[in-house]
């Protein structure tokens, strides 16, 4: 996600917040939604589920920012929708910059999926996104964010950070920015197979849209797995641009660090959209693998064609895993590296953006009692990881997409999602409330040892994340955060 400069960022919030007034039994935080009438989208059954939460949870610390942070996405993003087409579409933003991230729409609407079959708006908003995303990737594939349609009539402020891009294939129309990123792509599926497996609707599996997305998407990725030697002179894509940033352009003037063929996919960006060491993108390529196999259990009926080749791709990107990118380790024993290059080369190190070796767990790739991944995690949340940054008392993951010292509190929420240690949880729980700055919102990232020192104050995917973590606690650790067991279902 691109950071957004000084001169743009600030720590004003767009829009009226809902009056607060302090009771005796109520958090410290504020309440900042939006006024109801000024909500881009309401739905009962979130409401519902945000107040049954909200008056059950033992830290009103807690169920206030749940209160704040769940409903963002819907409170605050849905830009544009559309019925004009014979299928709906819905364009969302990320926050604070105007354009829609494939891999940021994903997430920002993943938890609200299970909720759709109750709410038939809220089904249909969803459905749209998927339409909306399958129509973005069928103009542009190799691209990671998107304007909205012209048709949508939305401004389309110019990208302050494309105008020396150079890329190959060229930018559509309708392209905010064009980095590759295997993650991007894989979202489309994930967000597609959560929507179908939880709504049982079978009608967009057939639509001509959505299967030309699926199929440029598997030729794609079959692309990409090429050593650079063997497309050599003939690159699928390539991306430079005039910066003073390394990680916002690729070497060798957009061709990026040589891979050798292994059945790994290239992702030349990574989620941070940031640019790789080693191509080989090893969280990418696990995300990949799973939801192409759920790609094949969504349509073996409908179209056995598409999903035998989702199927085989997902088996061989698999099988590459496990053969390239377990790397030894003096300390930790055998661990998954963060990228490797097939000729032997690897980076150790982990990222807070998902899909991120901690996030293994999260995504389906692995079970959170696997030896090698909890070898890998214990070099994550240690100072074996470059990106580990920790204070006297607040710790946890960065990026070098904002550099050295700041902490992303989506990895503070990915430790809960992939915790079993109760203590872990709780103490965790209260990093990320010191991690707010009393704003009553998750930020991007936040100094190690001064959290009002942050990066982007309206981020929606870390405000949906942090729902989604108290969710989680809600159904599998509710004796964590609830007070009364006895008259809590969930």
């Amino acid at each position: 996600m691109a950071q957004l400069s000084e001169s743009e960022s600030t720590n004003q919030l767009p829009w009226n917040i809902v009056p607060y007034h302090k009771a005796g039994n109520s958090s410290k935080f504020p309440l900042v939604r939006p006024k109801e009438s000024e909500r881009k989208f309401v739905s009962p059954i979130v409401e519902e589920v945000i107040k049954k939460i909200t008056l059950n949870m033992k830290d009103k610390d807690l169920a206030r920012l749940f209160e704040n942070c769940w409903p963002n996405t819907l409170d605050t993003t849905i830009a544009w929708t559309d019925d004009s087409k014979g299928y709906p579409r819905t364009f969302i933003v990320t926050g604070d910059i105007p354009a829609m991230w494939l891999r940021d729409s994903t997430n920002q609407i993943i938890s609200y999926v299970p909720y759709a079959k109750d709410d038939e708006k809220l089904c249909k908003l969803i459905l749209g996104i998927i339409y909306m995303q399958a129509e973005s990737i069928v103009k542009d594939p190799y691209a990671n964010a998107y304007y909205a349609p012209p048709e949508s009539k939305l401004s389309h402020p110019k990208n302050p950070w494309s105008t020396t891009d150079k890329s190959t294939p060229p930018s559509s129309n309708v392209t905010w920015e064009k980095k590759w990123e295997l993650d991007s792509l894989a979202s489309f599926l994930k967000l597609s197979y959560h929507y179908w497996s939880h709504t049982k609707d079978n009608g967009f599996l057939t639509s001509n849209i959505w299967l030309e997305a699926v199929s440029t998407i598997l030729n794609i990725m079959e692309k990409q797995q090429l050593g650079t030697m063997q497309e050599f002179g003939n690159a699928a894509y390539m991306f430079s641009r005039l910066t003073r940033t390394t990680t916002e352009t690729l070497m060798m003037e957009g061709i990026g660090a040589p891979v050798r063929r292994t059945g790994l996919v290239k992702s030349q960006f990574r989620p941070s959209d940031d640019s790789t060491t080693f191509p080989f993108l090893i969280p990418a390529n696990c995300l990949a693998s799973v939801e192409l196999s759920h790609l094949y259990e969504m349509i073996k009926c409908t179209s056995p064609d598409i999903a035998k080749q989702a199927n085989d791709l997902s088996r061989t990107i698999h099988d590459a895993i496990y053969s390239n990118a377990i790397i030894s380790h003096k300390k930790f024993e055998n661990v998954f590296a963060y990228e490797v290059d097939g000729y032997g080369s690897s980076n150790l190190m982990d990222d807070a953006n998902i899909p991120s070796l901690l996030s293994l767990p999260y995504l389906g790739f692995i079970d959170k009692n696997d030896k090698t991944y909890l070898k890998t995690r214990e070099l994550i949340l240690s100072d074996w990881n470059k990106f580990w940054f920790g204070g006297e008392k607040l710790h946890g993951v960065g990026s070098p997409h904002t550099g050295l010292g700041y902490i992303w509190p989506m990895s503070l929420c990915m430790m809960i999602l992939t915790s079993s240690n109760d203590l872990e949880i709780l103490e965790t729980l209260q990093i990320i409330k010191e991690s707010t700055a009393m704003t009553g919102l998750m930020h991007e990232s936040f100094f190690y040892n001064n959290p009002n020192n942050y990066t982007r104050p309206w981020f929606a995917w870390a405000n949906g994340l942090f729902g989604e973590t108290i969710l989680h606690l809600a159904k599998e650790k509710p004796h964590l955060i609830i007070d009364d067991l006895d008259d809590f279902k969930f």
